[in-house]
Parts: structure tokens; sequence; C-alpha cells
């Protein structure tokens, strides 16, 4: 997939240096629980790399320099009953735009070649930018939840031919 400045692409081992990147960007993971361990860095980039069949992982880059921008994953939710659209930019592309493009993209092939009825997600409320974007992508606040040791807020946005509009 590509958008204006992106390329999208489904991940794989030769992302694994990007990923790293990702998972050591200190400012990426004050809002997702915390750093992981060395262990669980590896495990986590093996998944994506090699993910299950109800799982999917895109790698982000910026057309014209192949500059990595970082990942979009769509995943099942806590719930067990929805899936999770789930993103992780480095810290110095945030604020220019990059996030809102990927993901609107993702959002739109998801809706287009799978048969979800809404996809869910999930931020944390410290993060006012990331739940910024979220409503900016159409997605509504359906509740709050304590998971991290921090304020949750889920998210969630319906199919486009499951709208229910109002007058």
């Amino acid at each position: 997939m590509e958008t204006n400045r992106c390329s999208i692409n489904i991940t794989n081992q030769a992302d694994y240096i990007d990923l790293l990147k990702l998972y050591n960007d200190i400012k990426v993971w004050d809002y997702l629980g915390g750093q992981r361990s060395s262990q669980q860095i590896e495990d986590r980039i093996t998944e994506w790399i090699n993910p299950q069949e109800n799982c999917h992982y895109w790698t982000v880059k910026e057309l014209g320099s192949g500059a990595f921008v970082g990942s979009i994953l769509l995943t099942p939710h806590y719930d067990g009953e929805y899936t999770q659209i789930s993103y992780m930019f480095l810290s110095s592309f945030w604020g220019n735009g990059f996030a809102l493009e990927a993901v609107s993209q993702v959002l739109c092939h998801s809706f287009e070649d799978k048969a979800y009825k809404k996809i869910l997600a999930e931020a944390q409320s410290a993060n006012t930018s990331s739940c910024a974007l979220l409503k900016k992508l159409g997605f509504y606040e359906v509740k709050r939840v304590t998971r991290f040791d921090a304020e949750q807020v889920i998210y969630s946005i319906d199919h486009p031919s499951h709208r229910v509009v109002v007058d």
C-alpha cells in the first residue's frame, strides 16, 4: 500500500533492525507500558515477522528516502471479540501527519478486504496526541479501563456500511 508520503508493507525479516529502533525509542514506550526486556523485544519482533493467522503487521517507510517511520498492527483485542488496530511511530516522526496518513490507509484496506464490522483502538488517556488522532480518524470512545497501571481509552470505528446516521 502507499499514501502520498508512505509505503506500507507487510513486516518481514528485512525489517528486524528497524523494529529494534522502534523498541529502543524510549519516548514510544512512555505510553505503552514502559520499556521491554531484551527477550520480550526478541519475542515480539519474531511474532511480527511470523504472525499468527489472525494478526497483521505492517512496516511504514517514508517514500523517497525509504526511512523507517513506524509500524501498524491489526490483532485481536484484549476482549477477544473484536480486532484492534495499534500503531507505533518513531518519536522523530511525531507531529508530521505520518500516523494519520498511514493508519487511515490501513483502516481503508482492512474494511475493504476483511469482514470487520468494527475495529477497536486503545490509547492511554494521557497520550492526548494519540487520542486526538483516533478521533480525527473517526473513532468514538466506548469506555475507559485501567491496564498497564494507567487509564486506557477504548475507541471503536464501525465499517462504513454499518454506520448509523442520525438525523
